[in-house]
């Protein structure tokens, strides 16, 4: 049972790390949601991370999400896969980014399984395999190693051990993945927001190369992308086998 370290009401509803309550949150928010800040400082100090989405007046400005950093000179932003080099943003690409990836049987337990041809088999024979679930094909899962967010919790937090770390594999690399038994790609992490333009490139590239057959394509995102980078993502859904979660 945890304390919160403002009234001293203790409840196992309270995170040890937080130490705040929900009361204490909504009621006086100026002097608790600090507090409970300093928990996330915390947990991304710990990996190298930017305790907070940089604002630097000077800074130039990274326009691939909603924390809208500002990245002053040598500095990261919030995602920490862009550094400001000389006045410009360099790390990944649309041709080269942090992840890694697997072959993961289906049907699979991704977010989307009770909708998707993959899992379910729906749309046969123009969108499923088969008639049923896709046994006997596989998913190619494309983790990335960074994050928009900073969720305490998060169930994949071991990709910040990766996000700072200087390696990046090229589109061509991940693409050559997909073989002939492959029926989807999902992009998932941490979260494929980071690095859209990648992954929307992987996508109309695994697309091109594989006409003529079924390969689904999803994002498991949150929604954090500039405006611009969402057009982009709806306008790919025209794109027959693009799907988004």
């Amino acid at each position: 049972m945890a304390i919160c370290s403002f009234c001293g009401t203790g409840s196992s509803l309270i995170s040890e790390e937080i130490a705040v309550c929900v009361g204490c949150i909504r009621k006086n928010p100026e002097n608790a949601v600090p507090l409970a800040m300093n928990a996330h400082f915390k947990s991304r100090k710990a990996f190298g991370l930017p305790e907070k989405q940089p604002k630097n007046a000077d800074g130039v400005f990274c326009n691939m999400c909603v924390n809208e950093c500002r990245i002053p000179e040598n500095g990261l932003g919030y995602c920490g896969l862009r550094r400001n080099e000389e006045g410009k943003i360099v790390g990944v690409s649309p041709d080269r980014g942090k992840l890694s990836w697997y072959h993961d049987d289906l049907p699979t337990n991704c977010v989307g399984d009770w909708v998707c041809p993959g899992g379910t088999g729906r749309g046969y024979p123009k969108y499923a395999n088969t008639p049923g679930p896709e046994r006997g094909y596989k998913n190619l899962a494309v983790f990335f190693h960074a994050c928009t967010f900073n969720c305490l919790f998060c169930q994949n937090w071991h990709f910040r051990r990766e996000t700072l770390k200087t390696y990046t594999t090229p589109v061509s690399e991940l693409v050559s993945d997909i073989d002939e038994r492959t029926s989807c790609v999902c992009f998932f992490g941490g979260d494929p927001t980071v690095q859209l333009p990648f992954s929307l490139r992987t996508s109309r590239l695994a697309l091109e190369e594989n006409k003529g057959r079924i390969l689904m394509i999803c994002w498991e995102k949150k929604g954090a992308m500039l405006g611009s980078l969402l057009d982009e993502m709806i306008e790919s859904r025209l794109i027959p086998g693009v799907y988004q979660v």
